[in-house]
């Protein structure tokens, strides 16, 4: 595995120094890094390793992986600066233009979809609710069943203010709330930004939103969760829309399910928009797990029921075929002229 890992990082050095521009480089960041990407494929043989090597093989693969993002991001970054000098040498501004023109503005793609969803969820008896930014620990982890030395904290980095308030990650922080305030049988949806400590590319941003529904009641079961997530899928996203329930794990539901969608820029051929995965994780859904009833003065003996999270910035992406999710946070008119 040692002589592989060599080759591949030959390869990318080898192409980083043929490549002219910085969409080669995503294009490369797919091949090596993407979900089927080259050293990708190779943790996958990680289990076929003996317990004596398995940890100095997981290290030298991980910075094998840590290296070849450094070279691509460093040849991307070249690339974009050069790419922009060239786009400013080329450009002219005529300062003699007159700009007393008054323009009718456009809604964010984002805000037009919210309302067309919401019109959905509210036509399901779905009610919503809002939830603060900025939360305490209690809301954002402890009330979902994710205490402080839970390991799921470690798949989201966290933008803590004090050792006890935070930017939310999630739109959960309104699960607990709800849940206080209301008595069952209800439907609930909020709708917002949340933050995270993500690197920038195609389909991650540090700050975006999403959408949170649940739904208590006596006997409501999976196949409800399956029924009614399946309606709001085609009718937001059409009839033809292909997608895709898979077991996964969340702390705060039990069982739990990813559902992921045909990404429609490359018609499932894989792209620099879906990473290469033909597909877009596009939400995670489950049955709220009894802890987090019982922790919310909800028996869970008499009741349950379910939760779903959408990250909603993929569905304009989708939509609207946006190839890069950072251009819908640029501020950029001639983006949001197009949705007059």
């Amino acid at each position: 595995m040692k002589e592989r890992i060599e080759e591949i990082l030959k390869y990318t050095t080898d192409t980083l120094n043929k490549i002219d521009t910085s969409a080669e480089c995503q294009n490369l960041r797919v091949e090596i890094l993407g979900k089927n990407g080259k050293i990708t494929q190779l943790f996958r043989f990680m289990k076929e390793v003996s317990p004596e090597e398995k940890q100095a093989m997981g290290q030298l693969l991980n910075t094998a992986k840590q290296e070849a993002e450094r070279m691509i991001s460093s040849k991307e970054v070249f690339l974009q600066n050069a790419e922009l000098e060239e786009k400013l040498m080329k450009e002219k501004i005529d300062v003699t233009l007159d700009l007393n023109q008054e323009e009718v503005g456009a809604l964010h793609p984002i805000s037009i979809d919210f309302m067309r969803m919401a019109e959905i969820l509210n036509g399901m008896g779905f009610s919503q609710i809002d939830g603060p930014e900025i939360d305490y620990d209690k809301y954002n982890f402890e009330l979902v069943n994710v205490p402080k030395d839970h390991p799921s904290r470690d798949m989201q980095d966290s933008l803590y203010i004090t050792s006890d308030i935070l930017l939310r990650t999630q739109t959960s922080n309104t699960q607990p709330r709800a849940m206080e305030k209301i008595k069952p049988p209800f439907k609930v949806f909020s709708f917002g930004r949340v933050f995270r400590k993500d690197e920038i590319d195609a389909t991650h941003t540090p700050a975006f939103y999403q959408l949170e529904g649940i739904y208590i009641d006596k006997k409501v079961s999976l196949a409800d969760l399956k029924h009614d997530l399946s309606l709001i899928l085609k009718k937001y996203l059409g009839e033809s829309t292909k997608t895709k329930f898979r077991a996964s794990y969340f702390p705060f539901t039990e069982p739990s399910v990813e559902v992921d969608a045909e990404c429609n820029v490359c018609k499932g051929k894989g792209c620099s928009a879906c990473k290469g995965a033909g597909q877009y994780e596009i939400l995670g859904a489950g049955m709220i797990h009894p802890r987090v009833l019982e922790m919310n003065g909800i028996d869970p003996n008499v009741y349950s029921g379910y939760a779903f999270g959408f990250g909603f910035d993929r569905f304009p992406k989708m939509r609207y075929k946006i190839p890069n999710a950072k251009v819908m946070f640029e501020n950029d008119v001639r983006f949001i002229k197009q949705f007059k």
